[in-house]
């Protein structure tokens, strides 16, 4: 890769904004916060349809894409029930949530065929990296 802007663009901004996406979502105390957060991301898809590059729309597509934000939807439900439910704070579930990458890497690995490209030792030692990490912050 030539340049960091894929990283910063794909990876630390939208670490940012899902970092503040967690304490609004704490800040909300509504069961709503689903249906209006569903609203504003399609109001963006639709902003983002317009600007980005035309792809083609499928029925395949739409309906991976159905899947992913029924998915999405249903996490974030789970954590708003949580939050509110139980009381629990934000800083002790986004840790253990933020393992979710370990989730995509095994699917990815599974699925889309590329377990590859993984270097086992290095997967092995991140994940047990992340698991600790994840473990040790939301205990702090």
């Amino acid at each position: 890769m030539n340049s960091l802007w894929p990283i910063v663009i794909g990876g630390i901004l939208p670490a940012i904004f899902w970092g503040i996406t967690a304490i609004f979502q704490k800040q909300s105390a509504t069961a709503a916060y689903l249906i209006a957060f569903g609203a504003a991301c399609a109001l963006t898809g639709v902003i983002a349809a317009l600007i980005w590059r035309p792809a083609p729309w499928t029925a395949e597509g739409l309906g991976f894409a159905a899947t992913s934000g029924a998915c999405f939807a249903v996490g974030t439900g789970l954590i708003s029930f949580t939050l509110f439910t139980y009381g629990v704070p934000v800083s002790k579930l986004a840790p253990i949530w933020s393992c979710n990458v370990l989730v995509t890497l095994a699917i990815g690995a599974v699925f889309l065929g590329e377990a590859s490209e993984l270097d086992i030792i290095k997967l092995v030692a991140g994940t047990l990296l992340i698991i600790s990490g994840a473990l040790l912050v939301s205990s702090a």
